[in-house]
Order: structure tokens, then C-alpha cells, then sequence
């Protein structure tokens, strides 16, 4: 059952790392005058429009960070459960074979 239990650890800490990236990845995100959002006109509209486009798509990764963070720990949780499951069985079948049931 260690094994599973070992694997279920790795999948918390991948979902921990998701989970982080999910919080900071828009954290990074240039402010509009980056993409010359300040500018007049046309150039200005472009930048603007640039930078919508660019919040959306880290905003995007984000949500889909933290989904995959989610499912990485649902099987987490999955796993330690058929291991604990495992173990009471493998329990029980020593119980028996020892008459103690």
C-alpha cells in the first residue's frame, strides 16, 4: 500500500504546485502601457485590445491551472482510499487465515 500512498503524495504536491501557479500566474501580468494601451488612436485601440487578449489568456491558464490542481487532488484522495481499503482487506484476510474471525 506504500506505493499508492507514495503516489498519492507526489499528486498532492503536483496539485499544490498547480494550485500555486493558478494564484501567481496573472500576477505577472504587464500593465496596459506595456502593450501601449496609453497611446492615441489606432495604435492605443491595438494595445488596448492587446492587453484584454492577453489578461483573458492568463486568466484562462489560470482557471485551468487550478482545475487540473482540483483533479490532481481528487485522485490523490482516490488513491489513499483504495490503499486504505487494500489494507483492510489484506487485514481481514489475515484474520481469517489465522481463525480469529
Amino acid at each position: 500500500m506504500e506505493p499508492l500512498r507514495a503516489l498519492a503524495a507526489r499528486l498532492d504536491e503536483a496539485s499544490a504546485s498547480l494550485a500555486l501557479l493558478s494564484r501567481t500566474v496573472t500576477a505577472a501580468d504587464p500593465a496596459h502601457p506595456a502593450f501601449g494601451a496609453d497611446a492615441p488612436g489606432r495604435p492605443g485601440e491595438i494595445g488596448r485590445a492587446l492587453h484584454r487578449q492577453w489578461t483573458a489568456a492568463t486568466g484562462d491558464r489560470a482557471r485551468e491551472a487550478e482545475a487540473a490542481a482540483a483533479r490532481l487532488a481528487a485522485a490523490a484522495a482516490a488513491l489513499r482510499s483504495a490503499a486504505d481499503r487494500y489494507a483492510a482487506a489484506d487485514d481481514a484476510a489475515l484474520r481469517r487465515l489465522r481463525g480469529e474471525v
